[in-house]
């Protein structure tokens, strides 16, 4: 194996927008897919892509777009930001009936999508005068602006004509024949000008954020409904079409528990894929997430094979000869998702000081610093939003309070009695939050040894509000939590 110094390692950035502008050789070689999703994307076996906060899901639509771009030298990515679409047009979301905000994010999105095609000097649309006489009107509307506003306001009051290419759609107003069409009814007219196209390159729009704005309100998880409504419809049309133009939602996992549809389970099932970085057995030599690390390492010009039998030693060793295999210890601390990993081999980096092979003390220091710099800061960021201001500001602080690393319900209620009475909010909603952000576990003690359930161990587990519950590793050890 060639010699590196694991401090010369470069294991990536903690956000994929950042890593493909600094490091765009570093994610493109050392991208990851054990579940086939850059295929099923493509031929429109999925549009769904959920996991947790941390697990992948903006790296892959990075990954796209920088391939496409490396490929054909053009790339035909729009990637929008949900929560920021959302505060735009939150004043405009009052008294909008459910289907009138379907029928928005409908017309959104084919408008998004017809805006790309345009963009396209490769697509018939681009080179038809009539296509572009239309779509100036559109722009001159403000309806290609990427705005959700104005394209609620329109559908809304349903006032403005648009005239129609020539063939487009052969619709006309009865009493006086012409040609115009009024915005609630563009989705069904653009849905068929993209879906007719013709291009060689493929066209992706990518629907990020849906947690990154205030989520607690029922009108935006109406509107998030309806979004995942609309999407499936519009895919299921893009399957039929000419070119390869795709939609593509990601969602974080608890925030998809949370949204209320009929067919949220049936549309998960069948369009979507969930990036579980777990072999599906309980060990913890056995996982995707070494996968990654070895192809960081590989990209950043380091050996191939077995980076942690190369960098580490065998063994984590605690005081009074505790002892336990280095990939359980490593894996403990993270919550099984590529930032918390990568993230926990960068500050090791930071503290080896060329030494080769690491030792206990540099990977003690490092881990202390991920804990304490990033994995609290990342539990906290798991709450805006999701709960209310208040308890997210005082989260970190009270946690710190916690009497040791295994507690009870009562211990946490007492912590946050006040601020839960202040809210009306229960404390089971507050422990469900706390376990679906990886913080807690639940903990069953046993016979020959006790069990520990994670939400990210088992995806699909409930917690059991009543406790006992154990507090994750890294919040231990970043809190300062007597084990």
């Amino acid at each position: 194996m060639a010699t590196m110094k694991f401090s010369d390692l470069n294991f990536g950035e903690a956000a994929a927008e950042v890593e493909a502008e600094k490091s765009p050789d570093l994610l493109l070689h050392s991208f990851v897919d054990k579940w086939g999703v850059e295929n099923k994307l493509a031929k429109g076996d999925a549009f769904l892509l959920i996991g947790p906060k941390g697990s992948g899901k903006s790296t892959v639509v990075e990954y796209l777009r920088l391939k496409a771009e490396r490929a054909n030298g053009l790339s035909f990515f729009d990637i929008c930001d949900v929560g920021e679409l959302y505060q735009s047009a939150e004043s405009n979301l009052s008294n909008l009936e459910n289907s009138r905000s379907e029928l928005a994010w409908r017309v959104f999105i084919w408008l998004r999508l017809y805006a790309s095609l345009m963009k396209d000097q490769g697509s018939d649309l681009a080179n038809d005068p009539d296509h572009l006489k239309f779509f100036n009107d559109l722009k001159t509307a403000g309806l290609v602006s990427g705005n959700l506003k104005t394209v609620i306001s329109e559908v809304k009051k349903r006032g403005h004509k648009f005239s129609l290419p020539q063939g487009l759609y052969s619709y006309t107003i009865e009493a006086t024949g012409e040609n115009v069409v009024r915005a609630d009814r563009l989705a069904e007219i653009i849905s068929q000008a993209v879906l007719s196209a013709q291009t060689s390159s493929p066209h992706y729009l990518a629907l990020d954020g849906l947690d990154s704005a205030f989520i607690g309100s029922s009108e935006y998880w109406t509107l998030l409904a309806n979004l995942l409504r609309a999407c499936n419809s519009i895919h299921k049309d893009l399957r039929k079409g000419n070119s390869t133009v795709r939609i593509t939602l990601l969602c974080r996992s608890d925030v998809f528990l949370k949204i209320q549809l009929p067919d949220s389970n049936k549309i998960r099932q069948g369009w979507g894929v969930e990036l579980d970085w777990t072999y599906g057995v309980d060990d913890f030599r056995h996982s995707y997430l070494w996968d990654l690390i070895e192809r960081k390492v590989q990209a950043s010009g380091g050996p191939d094979g077995d980076v942690l039998a190369y960098y580490f030693p065998v063994e984590m060793t605690y005081g009074q000869g505790r002892r336990e295999e280095m990939p359980r210890y490593l894996l403990n601390l993270s919550r099984q998702t590529p930032r918390d990993i990568l993230t926990l081999f960068t500050e090791m980096g930071k503290v080896s000081a060329g030494v080769h092979p690491l030792d206990i003390l540099r990977i003690r220091a490092g881990v202390n610093n991920y804990c304490r710099t990033y994995f609290a800061n990342e539990i906290a960021n798991e709450f805006v939003g999701l709960a209310p201001e208040v308890i997210c500001r005082s989260l970190i602080g009270k946690m710190t309070r916690i009497p040791r690393q295994r507690f009870d319900r009562s211990d946490i209620e007492a912590l946050f009695a006040a601020d839960l009475e202040q809210e009306e909010i229960s404390l089971d909603d507050l422990l469900l939050q706390l376990f679906y952000s990886g913080a807690i576990a639940n903990y069953i003690p046993g016979r020959r040894e006790d069990y520990v359930q994670f939400y990210h161990r088992r995806s699909h587990s409930d917690l059991n509000v009543s406790g006992p519950f154990l507090l994750h590793n890294a919040l231990t050890i970043g809190l300062n939590v007597p084990r």
